[in-house]
């Protein structure tokens, strides 16, 4: 199967041309590839790596420029199109023609074939390094192939609603898979274990739209890249079903779609050689248009907000370099598995250090859930390590995953903790003889550092309003709580305290929302959360994250 014709299409009432924003980037030829790359990646170096179709092989084009040396380029099947890595390093390619996956090793030999259904296109890996494709056609229907991590094919993984030659497939952090269908101009969504999901999927993009690429965001959110004659647009699809569609004004036939950490969308425009930006707010502009774009197919962005530009008739790899950081990096990673430890009825959970965010750093915080019951959770605020999941049913086995929040950007679960199970309280003596010795003490022994919250609650006066709580805590050290509310994609701190104890025990601590927080409730009720810190003068640092809700007092 060969590409569409690279059509250039004169401009239409919705395709006002727009001038590229002055000095936004800056273009460069990173390096050659072979004869038409279709799609690029990158690795975690900053290598690039392309799907040469018309050379039927991978080039590697070195992070600071130039050939990635022998044995690249590396011979594979016939019509590379869709291109994905691993955290590993490994380069998986989908074969168009030879209706195969190549897996390439960082080394660059083929270490890999795996069958799939005809035309495979698209490609999307998960967290655990699963291969999903998506295929034009299939002695099935229009269909996904799953290759997992040790090579086993499930073939076909799904098929029913695809809506017709799917050119490329995505996944949520959920796990859930979405295609994006050209002949049905629209997006078809499937559960992680392959079942298509009814009403409203397939959700339409528009008659002529040819929705080519899919990505998606940290919120569930789809995005399509609509190449066709009746597009020259993105579509934002919700969770729910709802679809807006913004023009690429100054940008045709766009063909290449990614998102940065800030929810910023960018395209590679085929037709016209350009390159375009959407802000969330749907503002758009032209980054770069003309030489030495030519044809661009696909766009990648990197962990310092460079884009990298598959140039399909430019047998080449371009570089963007913003001048003042006017792209964000690359979603965070996924985050490392957790560890976790048993308690009664409860369980504390630590995050392993996440590697450095080259711009942003450590993530914020860590949501922590409960695999067996996601409804169990907790927060680890940083510079905390750990956090405490309570309601546990003592006795019942239970794992643990997190996801990392980083620049507004939650990631996809980590991989699952090993099991614990939480112990029973220890039974209460119903009396004690009042002639019975007294116990010895026991030998003193350190404990892991603590922190509890309990009779968490709002008071609301007609002059302000307070959170009050009882925490316990297991040694001295310094207990601090924060409570926010959610505004859109940001939290409002509402109030903050501080108090310094010098022992374990129980402290009856009130955090004042002030004035401030009265007015607020004047329009809404707020829904509280609450992260309590406890810094012990010894040991890790340890938080609990409770809700509570505030309601307005007329």
């Amino acid at each position: 199967m060969k590409p569409l014709p690279l059509v250039v299409l004169a401009a239409s009432s919705a395709l006002v041309a727009v001038a590229p924003a002055s000095g936004v980037v800056v273009p460069s030829t990173l390096g050659n590839t072979g004869t038409n790359p279709m799609s690029v990646a990158l690795d975690a170096q900053g290598n690039a790596y392309t799907a040469n179709w018309g050379a039927n092989s991978v080039s590697k084009v070195a992070a600071g420029g130039g050939p990635g040396g022998a044995p690249w380029p590396v011979a594979v099947g016939n019509g590379p199109w869709g291109i994905g890595i691993d955290a590993g390093g490994t380069v998986y390619v989908t074969n168009s023609n030879s209706n195969n996956v190549s897996k390439v090793s960082p080394a660059g030999s083929v270490t890999g074939t795996f069958a799939t259904q005809t035309g495979p296109l698209g490609m999307a890996l998960d967290a655990s390094g699963n291969v999903y494709t998506a295929n034009l056609n299939g002695v099935n229907g229009n269909s996904i192939t799953r290759i997992s991590a040790a090579g086993a094919v499930t073939n076909p993984f799904a098929t029913a609603a695809t809506g017709g030659n799917p050119y490329d497939v995505a996944l949520d952090p959920d796990g859930n898979l979405f295609t994006a269908n050209v002949i049905g101009d629209s997006v078809s969504k499937f559960t992680a274990l392959g079942t298509a999901v009814g009403a409203p999927w397939p959700v339409s993009v528009g008659a002529g739209a040819d929705p080519w690429a899919v990505v998606t965001d940290w919120q569930g959110n789809v995005y399509t890249a609509n190449g066709g004659a009746g597009g020259h647009s993105v579509s934002k699809i919700t969770p729910a079903g709802t679809v807006t569609t913004v023009a690429i004004a100054g940008g045709s036939g766009p063909k290449g779609l990614t998102l940065d950490s800030a929810g910023n969308v960018y395209t590679a425009n085929t037709s016209n050689a350009s390159v375009s930006k959407i802000t969330p707010a749907g503002a758009v502009s032209v980054l770069a248009s003309g030489s030495p774009l030519n044809a661009p197919q696909d766009i990648v962005v990197d962990a310092d907000g460079n884009l990298y530009v598959a140039n399909y008739s430019g047998n080449n790899v371009i570089k963007l370099t913003p001048t003042a950081g006017e792209i964000a990096p690359a979603p965070p990673a996924t985050p490392a598995a957790p560890t976790a430890v048993a308690g009664t009825g409860a369980a504390t959970v630590t995050m392993p250090a996440n590697p450095l965010d080259k711009r942003y750093g450590v993530p914020t915080s860590y949501t922590v859930a409960a695999v067996e019951d996601p409804s169990r959770t907790c927060t680890v605020t940083v510079p905390a390590t750990s956090c405490e999941v309570t309601g546990l049913t003592p006795g019942s086995s239970y794992t643990f995953t997190a996801r990392a929040v980083l620049n507004a950007w939650q990631t996809a679960a980590s991989g699952a903790s090993a099991a614990i199970t939480p112990a029973a309280p220890a039974p209460t003596p119903s009396s004690t003889p009042s002639s019975a010795a007294a116990p010895a003490p026991l030998p003193s022994t350190e404990s892991a550092p603590s922190v509890r919250v309990t009779g968490l609650i709002a008071v609301v006066t007609a002059r302000g309003a307070r959170l009050k709580s009882t925490v316990v805590v297991s040694g001295a050290g310094t207990i601090r709580q924060v409570a926010t509310t959610a505004r859109g994609k940001k939290r409002v701190t509402r109030c903050r305290l501080s108090r310094t104890v010098t022992t374990a025990g129980s402290y009856s601590v009130a955090c004042n929302m002030g004035a401030t927080g009265r007015v607020a409730l004047r329009a809404s009720a707020l829904r509280l959360r609450v992260v309590t810190t406890f810094t012990p003068a010894s040991g890790a640092v340890v938080s609990s994250t409770r809700t509570v809700t505030a309601k307005r007092r007329r």
